[in-house]
């Protein structure tokens, strides 16, 4: 294959969470038949990675789902809040399933090609796209591009918030049954941290082994944390720590540029589907890559735009307030998500977290929310904004 050209539908730059689940719809659309080169840089199929989301019905990826909740618990001060879901369920996947599931299906497909490497150049004209991996050349109609590099992210922090969550997360084994099964700790901000910086959600696999994941604002000792978590919440001196997930995401409500040229789109994080205030996204890649499979199918092209909601610039304001009062006085948030989930139904909660929730819910939940805080943050987020004008 080196040094020649070889001709594909389409391509898809990066084997991540969206490049997957695009390859993954395709191969279950009408557009099965043509022809995907997936190029994956990666090489960490052995890493642990957990991807949680809530769903009020099956899901493209049902098939991947190792455990789900119809119980959520929110815990704030020493009173533990659990919330029924009636039509949603929380629910989890490994990334390690998803990664060999969508390659296997890729691969069984005739025409389909899986490229280990990275692209170093994207040539675009009007019938398609010049792909450089390595010593190899490809062809392309379409390209998708995947790839997000946060050292390359640039912010304009006159008109936009930029916080970087932390998260680290263990799969632990217990020596007793201390794990409850049926529910989802969602936030627990008892983490040993400045208060709102941090918080815990637990995620029992059984009585005794769950995922207990440390989110912060701030880089901490994480597994000192979790231990000393561990120890006060169930008592906990001496845990197995099975396995380990890290990382860092950005939480923005700037907007992301998803159309890169004639012929390149960009999905997942790389065109904003990252929820700016929540840090959730495997939802929003799913909408995406229906939206885009569906325009190809429809149109013969991708440039249907990004899902959304009718009012994005409404949503973006919502999540600018919440991450000026993230950003100005933490110690406000947990009072916040206690009133979100013990004033309202969960449900309702997570459509409005999702973006899904009609006006009149909105409505219903912001009434629910503790005025100054908001008041004062969106005076803040307003100060910022004129500030740029001066």
């Amino acid at each position: 294959m080196t040094g020649r050209d070889v001709d594909v539908d389409i391509a898809i730059v990066g084997a991540g969470v969206s490049g997957l689940t695009l390859a993954w719809l395709l191969g279950e659309s009408a557009l099965a038949d043509r022809s995907i080169l997936l190029v994956d840089g990666a090489r960490d199929e052995d890493e642990l990675r957990t991807l949680s989301f809530w769903a009020a019905g099956p899901v493209p990826l049902e098939p991947l789902v190792r455990h789900r909740w119809s119980t959520l618990r929110i815990h704030v001060n020493e009173v533990p809040h659990d919330v029924p879901l009636h039509q949603h369920t929380y629910r989890t996947l490994f990334f390690a399933d998803l990664q060999r599931e969508a390659k296997s299906r890729l691969l069984g497909r005739p025409g389909n090609r899986l490229v280990e490497g990275r692209v170093d150049a994207l040539v675009q004209d009007d019938e398609g796209v010049t792909l450089s991996v390595g010593d190899a050349t490809f062809r392309a109609r379409w390209v998708f591009d995947s790839r997000f590099h946060q050292n390359a992210l640039v912010v304009d922090r006159r008109r936009y918030h930029l916080l970087r969550q932390h998260f680290h997360g263990w799969i632990v084994r217990a020596p007793t049954d201390v794990f409850e099964p049926a529910v989802a700790t969602l936030l627990d901000f008892r983490a040993q941290t400045p208060r709102g910086t941090g918080f815990f959600y637990v995620l029992p696999f059984s009585a005794r082994e769950a995922l207990v994941e440390l989110v912060t604002l701030q880089p901490v000792d994480a597994e000192q944390v979790t231990r000393a978590h561990l120890a006060q919440v169930f008592g906990l001196e001496d845990v197995e720590l099975l396995d380990r997930e890290s990382g860092t995401s950005p939480m923005t409500e700037q907007p992301f540029p998803w159309r890169e040229g004639a012929r390149v789109r960009r999905i997942g994080v790389a065109s904003g589907r990252l929820k700016p205030s929540t840090g959730y996204a495997l939802t929003r890649i799913v909408d995406e890559c229906a939206l885009i499979v569906g325009s190809l199918e429809r149109e013969g092209h991708p440039w249907a735009a990004p899902a959304g909601p009718a009012a994005p610039v409404f949503w973006r304001f919502l999540d600018a307030v919440l991450l000026e009062l993230w950003s100005s006085r933490p110690e406000e948030i947990p009072a916040v998500f206690a009133a979100l989930f013990t004033r309202n139904p969960a449900d309702r909660v997570l459509r409005f977290l999702d973006e899904r929730a009609t006006a009149g819910e909105v409505a219903r939940l912001i009434l629910t929310l503790p005025k100054p805080p908001f008041l004062r943050a969106a005076l803040g987020w307003l100060a910022r904004r004129l500030g740029r004008r001066v």
